[in-house]
């Protein structure tokens, strides 16, 4: 919680989006901003409408965990002159507004969750004129500007773990963050458009085994497909079908139980580019 001296109140931190970002990514940055620590998000816990001054404010809730303990400096300490850490009860007798009494309850109602990023690779140049196979096709320049926003929303959600058909342009996709975060990509053959067509129910096999990674190890993971592969992929999630039509860059959020695997929330965001 954090203290505004103008209004002499105890708030949760938040904050208004900024042009080009998504919501998750506004999250983290404003936290960091009011509290001085860095945060990943997990669980969406909900969107709180209220009036002010005429208007109305709506603020999306997240869960989420500290990425570091080390406290940097707040933005403004005329904006925030005091930051506290309380248990729940405590916490619930020092919040000043009941609406947000009530995202700490919900907040403590969720179970533990896992989180699987399904990644639809950024623009790639196209078939028509590409002398060379197929899975060698590179990223078009646009491409290459989604896979840098992409660094972005995958730090938002501390993801450590990568995968991603072979594909020049799925690998290249993830690279950027990967190579941001030094962490090494888990190239599938299963995701490859020839490997899926050669063995379609490998995709979700493979699919299967990273998902009980997830749920063994906590690490947040993100893979990166193709559109005709995307299907088999999200349907080991239990994603409906009517989320499979995904455009270049888009990425899928899936939310799961950590007990059981189950799919508890779903979000979905588009590339900016």
């Amino acid at each position: 919680m954090v203290h505004r001296p103008k209004y002499d109140d105890w708030v949760l931190p938040k904050g208004h989006v900024e042009p080009g970002e998504l919501i998750p990514e506004t999250a983290c940055r404003e936290f960091q901003e009011e509290t001085g620590y860095r945060a990943a998000i997990t669980m969406p816990i909900g969107i709180v409408d209220y009036p002010v001054d005429g208007t109305i404010k709506r603020v999306y809730w997240f869960l989420g965990k500290l990425a570091s303990s080390q406290a940097g400096e707040v933005l403004d300490d005329r904006e925030i002159d005091s930051v506290a850490w309380k248990r729940i009860d405590k916490a619930l007798d020092l919040l000043t507004y009941n609406n947000e009494k009530e995202v700490v309850l919900q907040a403590a109602r969720l179970p533990a969750t896992r989180q699987v990023l399904v990644v639809r690779h950024a623009k790639a140049l196209g078939r028509k004129g590409w002398r060379k196979d197929d899975w060698l096709r590179p990223l078009a320049a646009r491409g290459r500007r989604q896979a840098q926003q992409l660094t972005q929303l995958l730090n938002a959600y501390a993801v450590n773990t990568l995968a991603s058909s072979p594909s020049t342009r799925c690998l290249e996709t993830l690279q950027p963050f990967a190579g941001q975060n030094q962490i090494v990509i888990d190239q599938v053959e299963a995701f490859s458009e020839e490997g899926a067509m050669l063995d379609p129910a490998g995709v979700g096999r493979a699919m299967a085994g990273l998902r009980a990674q997830v749920l063994l190890t906590g690490e947040a993971l993100a893979v990166c497909g193709h559109r005709p592969v995307l299907p088999a992929m999200v349907d080991e999630l239990g994603i409906g079908a009517q989320y499979t039509i995904m455009s270049v860059g888009e990425v899928l959020v899936a939310h799961l139980d950590a007990a059981t695997g189950q799919l508890l929330a779903l979000q979905r965001y588009p590339s900016r580019l």
